[in-house]
């Protein structure tokens, strides 16, 4: 079952018998996508449609489109007739975290469930909902414990092979793949590291990051210790109490109360305190900005990350891109700039 926004509660997938596929898009132009949808909207969106067009997507059984920001509303409208086939599911996301909030989705969540269910069978177990979020539990701790070591560690694994791990955990091909990333996230953990000259450590963010900039950090002498974007740490939620009996409500208050996104208008200070908690913890000597051309959040998270970092007093580089991996040029140039201002010969 595909899916694409990280407010898309993957537990009810599994405990349905889906395997959950994340659409991470794909690099080079959109000329198709183009045609369906406007130009100036989300590249990442566009990158997603001209995936399924060009049959470059494994089959699904349905795609789960959460309608978290306006080019998802435009592309769950066309997903239906040029997409990759199968169900199309749209799933209402609040853009506030409070009771109201966590009521309403759990009931989006109640719903969705009910959609996705096979024939015949109108309601989820609960049980086995219970069974996946601890399977989930367990996949994402793993993934945090590796965090920990990335924060104390003079030589941690760098921004790539971290995002490489992510992208490959997000797109399991069936549930045997699936199962075997406890093991590889824990075996990454323990992996003896070699050391490597001392480099600036550094947070990136965004809405999402392309693995084209990352790459790039890296060759040109930054490490990336810390990425916030929707395909980074935000993945990995947030630890929380089982104070629910109802799977849906946990649910619910465990993906709004997570990591927030650029678009929790109503959650800036505690997007503020998620960078302080970061800067901190990982050591951040500097930041490093995405911007995805045409995402308005993105352009109030980074006017709101600007005045934070300079209250922090950390170096901020802010690059544009449009997902499709042909900024390198440019991006060599600026970043060049940046990391040998932060000491980088």
């Amino acid at each position: 079952m595909g899916w694409l926004c990280h407010y898309t509660p993957v537990e009810i997938f599994t405990a349905l018998g889906y395997t959950p596929y994340r659409l991470l898009g794909r690099e080079g132009n959109n000329p198709r996508a183009a045609t369906y949808l406007v130009g100036n909207l989300c590249p990442y969106v566009q990158s997603c449609l001209e995936a399924a067009i060009k049959q470059e997507l494994p089959l699904l059984a349905g795609v789960v489109i959460a309608r978290s920001c306006n080019a998802m509303i435009h592309l769950a409208n066309v997903w239906p007739h040029y997409g990759a086939g199968g169900k199309t599911v749209v799933l209402d996301v609040p853009r506030r975290f409070d009771e109201d909030a966590v009521f309403y989705f759990s009931q989006n969540l109640r719903r969705l469930a009910a959609e996705l269910a096979p024939p015949g069978e109108r309601q989820l177990n609960e049980e086995r909902l219970w069974a996946a979020i601890t399977w989930w539990e367990e996949q994402r701790a793993a993934w945090r414990e590796l965090l920990a070591c990335r924060a104390a560690w003079e030589d941690p694994p760098g921004g790539k092979e971290i995002m490489d791990g992510l992208a490959r955990w997000q797109t399991p091909l069936n549930p045997q793949e699936a199962d075997k990333w406890e093991t590889v996230i824990t075996r990454l953990t323990r992996q003896p590291r070699v050391k490597t000259a001392r480099r600036p450590r550094l947070l990136l963010a965004g809405s999402i990051l392309p693995r084209e900039l990352i790459t790039m950090v890296e060759e040109c002498g930054g490490l990336s210790v810390f990425e916030d974007s929707c395909n980074g740490m935000r993945l990995l939620l947030a630890p929380a109490a089982r104070a629910e009996g109802d799977p849906y409500l946990y649910l619910a208050r465990l993906y709004l109360g997570g990591p927030p996104c650029p678009r929790m208008v109503g959650d800036r200070e505690k997007r503020r305190q998620y960078w302080a908690a970061a800067v901190d913890r990982f050591r951040i000597q500097g930041i490093i900005y995405h911007a995805m051309k045409f995402c308005d959040a993105a352009m109030y998270d980074y006017i709101a990350l600007k005045v934070f970092s300079e209250k922090k007093g950390l170096p901020l580089l802010r690059l544009d891109g449009d997902f499709s991996g042909g900024n390198r040029g440019q991006w060599q140039t600026r970043l060049e700039a940046f990391l040998e201002m932060l000491g980088v010969e």
